[in-house]
This record gives C-alpha cells, sequence and structure tokens, in this order.
C-alpha cells in the first residue's frame, strides 16, 4: 500500500481551504496563472475607458475566452469526478441510462409514431374528402350535361338540379356553355378550357385569380359545364360532418370572405379553445392557368377518440375507442407495474451491492491504517457476502500473523541475546600454551546452538582442551552448554586425568538432564613438558591425529558413551584414558559431527574421509590456515545447501 492513496473524500474544510488556496497559488506561482491576471487587467483596463489598443485588447479577449473554457472543462470534470466517486451513485446512474432512459425514449418515440400516423391520416381524410367532392361535382356535371334539353326547358331543369346541389354545398358556383355560348353562369371565372387538360372531364381543388375552389367538370362537344365550391367555410363545415376533422379559424382558406351574394353570418363571440390534437394537412392545388401543382397547408383540430371511431369497423362503431382504451389502458398498466417493480428491484440490488462494496472499502480504509479489529457485517448471503465474510477471515488471520510474527520477533530477541550469553562462554581471549599452536572455531546453525569447545589452562605446562555436543539445537542446548561450562571448569581443577573428570560429571549430570537428552565430549589433557596428551571420549566423534614423520592422519577413538545416558557403573566400565606422545609437528584435530555429517545438494555427506584428506593436504600450514582450508573444503562440497547442523573445530599443532 505504500506509494498509493486511498481515493477517500476529503473534508469540508479541507476541500474549501483547497478551493481557495490551489488558485491562489497557481495565480501567482505559476506562468499561465500570471499571463490570466495580465489579461483580467487589460480587460478591465479596457472597459473603463483607458486607451488600450484594440489589439491588446481582443488578445485578452480571446486568452479570457480559452481559460473559460479551461476552467468549465476542469471544474465539470471535479464535478463529474465527485458525483460519481461513490459506486451506489454510478450504479444507479447506469441504471437509469441503460433501463429508465431507453424506456422515455422509446415512449416518446411511440407517441411521436403515433401522433405522426394520426396526422398523416387526417391529412389524408382532408385530401380524400376534398378529392371526393369534386369528384361528386363532375359527375353531377356529367349527368347534368348529358340530360339537358334545348331551350328554356332545359335551364328551368338545370336550375333544379343546381338546388339540388345548393343544399349540401350552398356556396356552389357554376358555369354552363351550350354550343359554344355561354348558357348560364354564376360566379365560376376562367372556365374556359386550359390548354394542359387534354381531356374531357376534370375533378380536383384548382385555384383561379387567387381563389382555392373545388372543381368539377365535364365537356361534350361544344357545350361544358363547370361546377365551383369555394374552398372555405361550408365546405370545411361540410368536411367537419364527414369526417370529424375541425379547420381551425386560422388557415386563411376558412377566413376568406364570402361572395356578396351571400348572407354575412355575425360575427359570434369568443369561444373557448377547441380541444383535441392540431395537425396539418397540405391540399394539392392546381393552377388553373398553367396546370402546376402547388400544396396549401390546412389547420386542424381532431380528437383522438373520434378519429379511432370513425376509422373502426362498422361493427365495433361507437365502442371502438373504449375497446381500445381499455386495451391500451391495461397493457400499460401492466406494463407500469412490471417496469415499476424492476426499477424497484434494480434500485434495491444496487443499494445491496454498494452497502457490501461501502462496507469492504471502509474495512480497507481501517486494515490500511493498521485497525484489524473492525469485522465487516456480513449483510447478504451472496458472492459479496462471501468476500466480506473473506476479509473478516482476512483481517483476523492479518491480525493472528501480527501476534505471531511480535511473538517471534521477541523470541528472535531472546535468541540472539542467548547467542550472544553462548559466544561469551566460548574462550574470548587468544589461549597459548608454549611449544603447542592452536586455532579453533563454532559455527552453529541456528540462533543458538548445542556445540561447545573451551581451552581450559590448567598450569603454565599444561592446557586442557574440551570439545562437546549437546543433542538437539536451541534454547536446552545452550542451557546445557551452559551448566557444562561450569561443571568442567569446577572438575578440571579437581582432576587431573581426563576419564576421572567425565566420570565424575557423567555422574552429576545423569541426576538432572532430562532423560531424553544426553551430551558427547571429548577432554583432553595436554602437557607441554611431559611431552604427551591425554584424553578421553565419551560417545563423541574420535580424535584426528597427524603424524609429521609419515604425513598421514589415523582416527584416535578410546571407547565410552554419552554423558547422562547412563547413571551407574556402566559408564565408567565402558570409558578409556588414551595417551598420545606429542613430537614436533604433529597436528590434533578436535571436531563435532557437523564437519564430516556437512551435507550437499544431492544429500551426501562430507565424510571423515574428505576431512582426513584436506588435513594431510595442509600439513605444511599453520593452525589457522588449515583450519580456513578444512572451511573451504567444506564449502565447496556442500554448495549452496543450508547447513543443518552446528560445526566446531580446535587444531592444535605440536612446535
Amino acid at each position: 500500500m505504500q506509494g498509493r492513496r486511498l481515493l477517500t473524500p476529503a473534508p469540508a474544510a479541507a476541500v474549501a481551504g483547497g478551493l481557495v488556496r490551489r488558485p491562489l497559488r497557481y495565480l501567482a506561482s505559476t506562468w499561465p496563472g500570471r499571463l490570466l491576471l495580465a489579461a483580467l487587467a487589460v480587460h478591465v483596463l479596457a472597459r473603463t475607458g483607458a486607451g488600450v489598443p484594440a489589439l491588446a485588447a481582443g488578445t485578452a479577449e480571446l486568452l479570457l475566452g480559452v481559460y473559460g473554457l479551461y476552467a468549465i472543462v476542469r471544474l465539470s470534470r471535479w464535478l463529474f469526478r465527485g458525483l460519481l466517486w461513490r459506486i451506489r451513485t454510478k450504479l444507479i446512474l447506469s441504471y437509469l441510462f441503460i433501463a429508465v432512459v431507453p424506456v422515455v425514449l422509446l415512449t416518446a418515440f411511440f407517441l411521436l409514431a403515433m401522433l405522426i400516423g394520426m396526422i398523416l391520416v387526417t391529412s389524408y381524410m382532408v385530401s380524400a374528402h376534398i378529392e371526393s367532392d369534386a369528384e361528386e361535382l363532375r359527375t353531377l356535371a356529367r349527368a347534368t350535361l348529358a340530360g339537358l334539353p334545348e331551350g328554356p326547358a332545359g335551364l328551368e331543369r338545370f336550375r333544379a338540379q343546381l338546388a339540388e346541389v345548393r343544399a349540401v354545398h350552398p356556396g356552389v358556383r357554376h358555369a354552363l356553355v351550350r354550343h359554344g355560348r355561354a348558357f348560364s353562369a354564376e360566379g365560376s371565372a376562367g372556365v374556359s378550357p386550359p390548354a394542359w387538360l387534354t381531356e374531357d372531364g376534370f375533378a380536383g381543388a384548382v385555384q383561379v385569380g387567387g381563389e382555392d375552389l373545388v372543381r368539377g367538370l365535364w365537356s361534350e362537344g361544344d357545350s361544358m359545364l363547370v361546377l365551383d365550391v369555394p374552398l372555405q367555410a361550408d365546405l370545411f363545415e361540410h368536411l367537419e360532418r364527414r369526417t370529424g376533422l375541425k379547420v381551425l379559424p386560422g388557415t386563411p382558406t376558412r377566413e376568406t370572405v364570402p361572395p356578396a351574394a351571400e348572407a354575412v353570418p355575425p360575427a359570434e363571440p369568443d369561444t373557448p379553445a377547441i380541444p383535441g390534437i392540431k395537425a396539418v394537412a397540405f391540399v394539392a392545388l392546381t393552377r388553373w392557368e398553367d396546370g402546376e401543382l402547388n400544396m396549401k397547408p390546412v389547420a386542424l383540430r381532431f380528437e383522438p377518440r373520434e378519429l379511432v371511431a370513425r376509422l373502426s369497423p362498422a361493427r365495433l362503431g361507437t365502442a371502438a375507442p373504449e375497446v381500445l382504451t381499455a386495451l391500451l389502458a391495461g397493457v400499460g398498466v401492466t406494463f407500469l407495474v412490471l417496469y415499476s417493480g424492476a426499477l424497484v428491484l434494480g434500485l434495491v440490488l444496487a443499494r445491496s451491492i454498494t452497502r457490501s462494496v461501502h462496507a469492504l472499502s471502509r474495512g480497507t480504509e481501517r486494515l490500511r491504517r493498521g485497525d484489524f479489529s473492525h469485522p465487516i457485517p456480513v449483510q447478504s448471503k451472496d458472492q459479496l457476502g462471501e468476500l466480506a465474510e473473506s476479509f473478516n477471515v482476512m483481517a483476523s488471520d492479518i491480525q493472528q500473523l501480527l501476534r505471531e510474527s511480535a511473538e517471534k520477533q521477541r523470541l528472535e530477541e531472546e535468541l540472539r541475546i542467548a547467542r550472544q550469553i553462548q559466544m561469551s562462554l566460548l574462550p574470548q581471549d587468544t589461549v597459548t600454551l608454549p611449544g603447542l599452536r592452536i586455532s579453533a572455531l563454532c559455527l552453529p546453525a541456528a540462533e543458538v546452538g548445542g556445540d561447545y569447545y573451551d581451552l581450559l589452562p590448567l598450569s603454565d605446562t599444561r592446557m586442557g582442551v574440551l570439545v562437546a555436543d549437546v543433542s538437539g539445537k536451541g534454547t536446552s542446548a545452550a542451557l546445557y552448554m551452559a551448566e557444562l561450562k561450569g561443571l568442567v571448569l569446577s572438575l578440571s581443577r579437581i582432576h587431573d586425568s581426563p576419564a576421572r573428570l567425565l566420570s565424575e560429571a557423567n555422574r552429576i549430570l545423569s541426576a538432572n538432564m532430562d532423560s531424553r537428552s544426553f551430551i558427547t565430549m571429548t577432554y583432553a589433557v595436554v602437557d607441554t613438558a611431559a611431552r604427551h596428551i591425554r584424553f578421553a571420549r565419551a560417545g563423541h566423534n574420535p580424535v584426528i591425529h597427524l603424524e609429521t614423520s609419515t604425513g598421514r592422519t589415523r582416527v584416535l577413538a578410546p571407547q565410552g558413551m554419552g554423558l547422562g545416558m547412563d547413571a551407574g557403573d556402566r559408564f565408567d566400565e565402558v570409558l578409556e584414558e588414551t595417551e598420545v606422545p606429542l613430537r614436533g609437528g604433529d597436528v590434533f584435530v578436535f571436531f563435532t559431527d557437523g564437519l564430516p555429517e556437512a551435507m550437499n545438494e544431492r544429500a551426501e555427506l562430507f565424510g571423515e574421509r574428505r576431512l582426513r584428506d584436506v588435513i594431510e593436504r595442509s600439513e605444511a600450514l599453520g593452525t589457522d590456515q588449515m583450519k580456513e582450508a578444512i572451511l573451504s573444503g567444506i564449502r565447496a562440497f556442500v554448495g549452496e545447501a543450508a547447513p543443518h547442523d552446528d560445526m566446531t573445530l580446535v587444531v592444535l599443532k605440536v612446535a
């Protein structure tokens, strides 16, 4: 966790202080900030009319614009980060964008599509109605012209038929041409067949002299009948009766002033707004002079309920809106219930997830501060609940590991002190004896080992040499070693015989040692005046003797058993003492089993044979060089393998 910072919200006071200090430091300590201050100064001077050059004022305005845009971007990013720091906010916004926004957009799309569909339907209905009226006028003109007699009788019959047309279209106009001359005309203009009209009849909306008409025309030979209905109030009322579509007063054609021959209805008082949905229909008008088509907008208002009723099959009749409304309401309510349930469920799930994540975030923050005693509440039996439980177990394990680590450090410190004490038990000063060169070492495999050596000055010409190995390692071995040192120091001043010293030491130790522990030991007394060495071996490794006369080594291994293994007479019966004369150049090597039992990575032992070979090759060396040669040979043999036992070595060379 070092070098990383958890994204936790800062306190409000710290945030407010940072919002004040950071801009001030930016303006005062950075070149972009100083440039911004300069641009602000130039802008203020230009506003106050201080005669600032136009180029400088424009540059300042440009810089302020750039800085403003940059500030907006940075502020937006800061607000966005602050709002979306919590995972709960992110999940809720994601849910809104994924679930709510598409539904709103789809609903708006379908409503718009339905509205556009209704508008298209109403536009089609208006156009179809106008075309139907025009087709009726053409059919009427054809029928009238075909059966119309000559003379006054024909005129009377025509007027009677025209009265029937006025019952449907009160504002109808006509123009009748018989045998190339006008027979009867009333208000119709531009009745001459235009050049673009190549058929005998015409039906549709036309534009003649700036007036919009619905025209029906039929011609036979040199006779022609034209029926026109102005595209205005009368026609729109007829349209409303047939389709239910209301043409709004704002339509220009709706407000066209009727002909003077007709009565002008009195002005009606203001009426409330017409309910329904507004729409615009486009009517195709043919300009009568040249046949060019123009689109005329017609403002409408319609009731969806009435429109559905008119478009429904005849069997449903007026019940169609109720049936359709009930069906849509049922589907809508079902969808609303399901979607509300899904929304609530999504919010509940988001809250459950974010609550668990928030608890984990709080737990990790406490863990970062070193507080491992705060358990995370497990609020759900799901993967996040298992994660919280695992976090609690992990925190407990870490807490236990910290306690164990502290205990281990305490033990290591105690072992370090014990090692210092143990090392202090070994000879600290150089022990010398006339006519004898000595070199020794002790290398524990662990912090505290069980090997021990000592050099005991007995007189000016006599010295006791002790090499021992306590079974096991660690503190217990170190304690037995300390006890052995004190015991040997006392007994060496009482007993000259090595065998007698070992016998007395065994008697004392057997009464106090654990039955599972024992000590192997070699004790020798070197007498340079008498020129001999006497030693006894209590189950320890033999002594290697290098004879100068032959240059070969031999193994000195008198019988004996370990200290503490037998408290009776058996120890004394087995124990032997050996005396060897001292000759100039002879070497005596005392060692523990850590040397011959040193093991390499292939689990091979170094062995006494290799040890003797190294000693024989080092005959001409001094004791220190021989000791280093032995250690180098063992290290080369062992390689990267870790030591598994203590190594103790004492080398004596007769001068």
